[in-house]
Parts: structure tokens; C-alpha cells; sequence
């Protein structure tokens, strides 16, 4: 099982989006991925949620202790 973290700042844009596209492209069953945004663009999430949901991937996002960043954790479901 592989764990990978993306940090996505200083904004979602397209660009960011397809990273996150072709990293997910590259996960097995199992494997894991923690993708970090600034808190203050946690709004503009949503296209990854859907990926997410697209791809066959278990997630749960959260703010940061810190108040400045957003987690959304996630697990490739198994086939």
C-alpha cells in the first residue's frame, strides 16, 4: 500500500486538477493519497471531490489544526 501527498497551492487551477488526475492514474487498490490545500481555496475542491467519486476512491476531508490549510484524505477502494 503507497501513500502519496500532494500539496496544491497556491491555487486550484486546471493545471492542478489534471495533476491530481494523472497521480490518481498511477494508484493501486489500497493505496492512499492526502491532498493539501490553502483553507482559503477549499472551495474550489469540488473538482477533485468529483474525480475522486469518478474514480473509484473513499475520501474524507478536513480543515488544518492550523486553520490555514484543507486536507481531503482518500483510498482507492478495491476493484
Amino acid at each position: 500500500m503507497a501513500k502519496t501527498t500532494l500539496v496544491l497551492q497556491p491555487e486550484i487551477d486546471s493545471r492542478a486538477v489534471d495533476h491530481v488526475r494523472n497521480t490518481l492514474e498511477q494508484l493501486y487498490p489500497g493505496d492512499e493519497i492526502t491532498i493539501t490545500v490553502e483553507a482559503a481555496d477549499a472551495h474550489q475542491a469540488d473538482p477533485i471531490i468529483s474525480i475522486l467519486d469518478t474514480n473509484g476512491f473513499d475520501y474524507q476531508s478536513k480543515g488544518g489544526h492550523d486553520g490555514r490549510s484543507y486536507h481531503i484524505n482518500a483510498r482507492r477502494k478495491p476493484s
